[in-house]
């Protein structure tokens, strides 16, 4: 897999596009300095984690005897469901009433950002592609890049775009990643079948 193939996975994963809804309705109280620190904070704790899970996620697979057809299948049916949510629901249902203005990790960084599917996908990365560690850090750091561009002038491109420019962008990701989550159980069952 090329660099420019590993972004690209991991920016649709991360859904930063898809999120931005999640993020401004999150955030929408807080000042613009204050926006500004938080949403670079949520950003960082979700490369933490996914980081994290790159690190010490071949440990847990063995430690649970999760195979690679399972590993395949598995991960292709989270990012498939992500991807139903994307084309056909939004970001509703994500915040109790009272949750604070300013959110600490969940929901931004944990499930958002690094959610079952971008932490299935780094696991599977690093574990079927045998990418490097190193390679897959760097890449991760390409869509915090990303992802920070999308967020922190989120506010001036949603009123750019409007809700129905955010919500086809939605859209058009989920349809890139739904191909891509059934690409991925396809080849989990060529595995298991051999």
């Amino acid at each position: 897999m090329s660099a420019a193939e590993l972004v690209l996975l991991l920016v649709l994963v991360a859904d930063p596009f898809g999120n931005l809804p999640l993020v401004l309705s999150a955030l929408g109280r807080l000042d613009a300095a204050a926006y500004r620190r938080a949403v670079l904070r949520e950003s960082l704790f979700a490369f933490g984690v996914l980081l994290l899970f790159g690190w010490g996620g071949a440990g847990l697979l063995q430690a649970f005897g999760i195979g690679q057809p399972a590993l395949y299948i598995g991960g292709g049916v989270i990012l498939f469901l992500l991807s139903l949510r994307m084309i056909y629901g939004g970001p509703q249902g994500a915040f109790d009433e009272g949750y604070a203005a300013d959110p600490l990790l969940v929901p931004i960084a944990v499930p958002a950002i690094a959610g079952p599917a971008a932490i299935a996908t780094v696991m599977l990365l690093r574990t079927q592609q045998a990418v490097p560690l190193w390679q897959l850090a760097a890449a991760l750091l390409c869509t915090l890049l990303v992802t920070l561009a999308t967020f922190l002038p989120g506010r001036r491109i949603a009123t750019w775009l409007g809700p129905r420019g955010i919500n086809a962008l939605e859209k058009l990701t989920g349809l890139l990643l739904n191909l891509l989550s059934v690409n991925m159980m396809l080849e989990g069952v060529r595995r298991f079948l051999g």
